[in-house]
């Protein structure tokens, strides 16, 4: 998470105090982001330090003498995966329009494996919708086994999505973004150069 997307998220969890008290606490973590910024650290690592937002908005709340479990509402298992994901696949595509063509290509191969992944893993579910017919066929009623056939799909789409979600995040979460160098890059010297180097200006002199 950058710095735009950290404050955004930090505002809207802040949201029931008064304006003052949000420019408040906001600017006491763009000022920590500027002074590890000064100790050359990225701005995704020194977000990453303050910890989740679920804690920082919990802990600015007690500090302002209030409840946090009487105001924040409760945020299900599957709003927070998908939460997770999509704030992944921000990262991803940001990071897709700053890598090289080389690291994008990576990218693009592990995201090939996963969905290669996804769909071996409808073999399982195939072979146990294949048994279920066999079994139904004796009852005699179609309806039974269409049903068992629905039932297995549904089962399969859920349990293929949240795999897929949960080897995207782990797999890309760490994304590492590379920023882009404007200018042209510092030609390396070695130690040997640069004693010619003084040689030549000393014999000039």
């Amino acid at each position: 998470m950058n710095q735009e997307e950290f404050i955004k998220k930090l505002r809207d969890r802040l949201e029931i105090f008064e304006e003052s008290v949000i420019d408040e606490e906001v600017n006491y973590y763009l000022e920590q982001i500027e002074k590890q910024k000064d100790q050359n650290l990225e701005e995704e690592q020194i977000i990453a330090s303050f910890g989740d937002l679920d804690t920082i908005q919990k802990n600015i709340f007690k500090k302002h003498g209030i409840n946090p479990s009487k105001v924040l509402k409760k945020e299900g298992f599957i709003y927070k995966k998908f939460e997770e994901l999509f704030q992944v696949i921000h990262r991803v595509v940001d990071s897709m329009s700053k890598n090289s063509f080389q690291e994008n290509l990576k990218i693009l191969f592990d995201l090939l494996i996963l969905i290669v992944f996804i769909c071996l893993l409808k073999i399982p579910f195939i072979l146990v919708r294949n048994l279920g017919d066999s079994l139904f066929a004796y009852v005699s009623i179609p309806l039974i086994s269409e049903i068992w056939g629905i039932i297995i799909d549904l089962v399969y789409i859920v349990v293929a999505v949240m795999v897929f979600v949960n080897i995207f995040t782990k797999w890309f979460k760490n994304l590492k973004v590379n920023k882009k160098i404007k200018g042209k890059a510092l030609d390396s010297i070695s130690l040997e150069d640069s004693k010619q180097e003084k040689n030549e200006k000393s014999k000039n002199i």
